[in-house]
């Protein structure tokens, strides 16, 4: 049985024992100093369960606030990752190099041996419709940046951020000159 029932279960003879405790109080109890003390044990009684679940709710609001923070440490190793390779490539090509250098390839695996664990759903099937896209597009370099564009925003959605569509992050990485070439 889960915890959730065995709370139910508690709650409801928690709260028979305190209707039960303020009808015989009310009804068939006569004396006041008998009908206070009464009062009295059940204002304790709901004060007292009120302090242990107000407790018991925040114990549990941190730890889900700790797990959701480990989370987010993975998801950011995760796309350093992804990073990492991204901009050896994009250095290689800038220096007329070879963009895939053993570097770039090691870090593309480890972002996918990360994904794999600490990606959503939708990330994963973002990625691949990033690589695939850019399988068809490789020499189309403003295609490539347009697409890249795209699965960056995302992955900084998955990390919590909230981007415009006016913002383009490949911007960052042009210089000014590249920039109006391109129209961005």
């Amino acid at each position: 049985m889960s915890s959730n029932f065995f709370i139910g279960m508690w709650l409801s003879i928690l709260i028979f024992i305190l209707v039960s405790l303020s009808i015989w109080g009310v009804f068939y109890i006569e004396s006041i100093d008998s009908k206070i003390a009464i009062f009295g044990i059940v204002a304790l009684i709901v004060a007292a369960f009120t302090s242990v679940m107000t407790v018991n709710i925040n114990n549990k609001k941190v730890r889900e606030r700790e797990y959701e923070l480990h989370i987010l440490k993975e998801k950011q190793k995760v796309c350093e990752h992804f990073y990492n390779s991204f901009f050896e490539i994009f250095k290689n090509i800038k220096n007329n190099r070879n963009g895939l250098s053993k570097t770039a390839i090691d870090e593309m695996a480890l972002f996918k041996k990360g994904l794999m664990n600490w990606g959503s759903e939708e990330l994963i099937k973002k990625f691949i419709d990033y690589e695939n896209y850019n399988a068809i597009h490789e020499k189309n370099s403003k295609v490539f940046l347009n697409n890249a564009n795209v699965f960056l925003k995302e992955m900084r959605k998955e990390l919590g951020f909230k981007d415009s569509r006016d913002l383009s992050l490949m911007t960052v990485l042009l210089t000014a000159d590249a920039r109006i070439e391109l129209g961005q």
